[in-house]
């Protein structure tokens, strides 16, 4: 996946400059001085998804400096969603999942132009680096329990996951998301990113642009997404993941 995600920028880094090169030959385009620029949108990598706001100051025409904020979900590769086979009205349930995790990363990086877009269709094409905190919020994950804990049930409870005495013949299905929100745990953490942006807006003052790039959240410690059912300890303490945005702003003009 790796070797594959890096011919595939090399590719793309190849096109736009050559885009470039033949825009340039064409085109005599004047340039424009920005002060800053804000864009956001959804994302998605390999274990989630979620949405990125970032704020960029122009600090000479090609470097910007960026602040920036991501939420973003992130399962573990191991959760398989399960469904009751006696009650087709049952909602799915992962099983032996013991908490469900999203992230906050507040963000401080460099963004920096590669290409120039010469002409309205061209593209710009950047790099970019991100890296500040990382905090894992885990939130119990609840199930509806069957009782007795056999067919048919003359009773449903909601109940936080245990692996001790929940098991498949007595989970009736997933219980909402919000049951224990206010059990969530804070997992404070560290957060680097490392993307090329590549930005076709066709005005001087809009932003529409795909980023695709890697990104690391690493924490002290295992962060307990899954329970171990008597087996090793599956849980993950670095998330190392590909990412692909798509980003909608605006830029201001000095």
């Amino acid at each position: 996946m790796l070797r594959t995600t890096l011919i595939l920028l090399a590719f793309l880094l190849g096109v736009a400059a050559f885009a470039q090169k033949e825009q340039s030959i064409y085109d005599d385009a004047s340039r424009t001085l920005y002060s800053r620029e804000i864009y956001g949108g959804p994302l998605i990598h390999g274990d989630g998804w979620g949405g990125t706001f970032q704020y960029g100051k122009y600090v000479t025409a090609k470097n910007r400096v960026m602040f920036g904020l991501d939420i973003v979900s992130m399962k573990h590769p191991k959760e398989i969603k399960s469904f009751n086979p006696w009650y087709q009205d049952a909602r799915g349930y992962f099983y032996g999942k013991l908490n469900s995790m999203f992230i906050i990363r507040p963000t401080y990086g460099r963004k920096h132009r590669i290409t120039e877009k010469v002409r309205k269709n061209g593209v710009e094409v950047n790099y970019l680096w991100g890296v500040g905190p990382s905090l894992g919020f885990l939130k119990p994950v609840y199930l509806q329990i069957g009782v007795p804990g056999d067919y048919p049930y003359t009773t449903i409870t909601t109940e936080r996951y245990d692996p001790a005495k929940h098991f498949a013949n007595n989970i009736y299905g997933r219980a909402s998301w919000f049951n224990g929100l206010g059990e969530t745990h804070i997992y404070p953490g560290a957060f680097g990113r490392f993307a090329f942006n590549f930005e076709y807006a066709g005005d001087n003052t809009g932003v529409r642009a795909i980023e695709v790039g890697m990104t690391m959240d690493a924490y002290g410690e295992k962060l307990p997404i899954m329970a171990t059912l008597g087996g090793p300890d599956i849980n993950k303490q670095f998330f190392f993941e590909f990412y692909l945005a798509v980003d909608f702003g605006s830029k201001k003009i000095r």
